[in-house]
């Protein structure tokens, strides 16, 4: 009576072939889980500089409509020279 010996060769490279899927999960994983800490760190980021950047939309903003006015006032004191000679 003998015993089946395994092929032990091939038993190796299925264990190693093993251990590189199972550390290709692990590096899947973390680099997910960095993914995930990265755009949880923008969001916050964004989220914390939004009152300001609407701040500044709202400065920029009122300096485009002065400077409308000042253009406008400009124009009407134009015409109203030329239309006078």
């Amino acid at each position: 009576m003998s015993l089946e010996i395994p092929d032990s060769r091939e038993d190796c490279r299925i264990d190693r072939e093993h251990e590189r899927e199972q550390l290709k999960h692990l590096k899947d994983h973390v680099g997910d889980e960095i993914r995930k800490a990265k755009d949880r760190e923008y969001r916050e980021k964004e989220e914390a500089t939004r009152p300001l950047k609407a701040h500044i939309g709202e400065v920029e903003k009122a300096d485009r409509r002065q400077e409308d006015m000042t253009d406008a006032a400009l124009k009407e004191t134009a015409n109203t020279i030329l239309r006078e000679e």
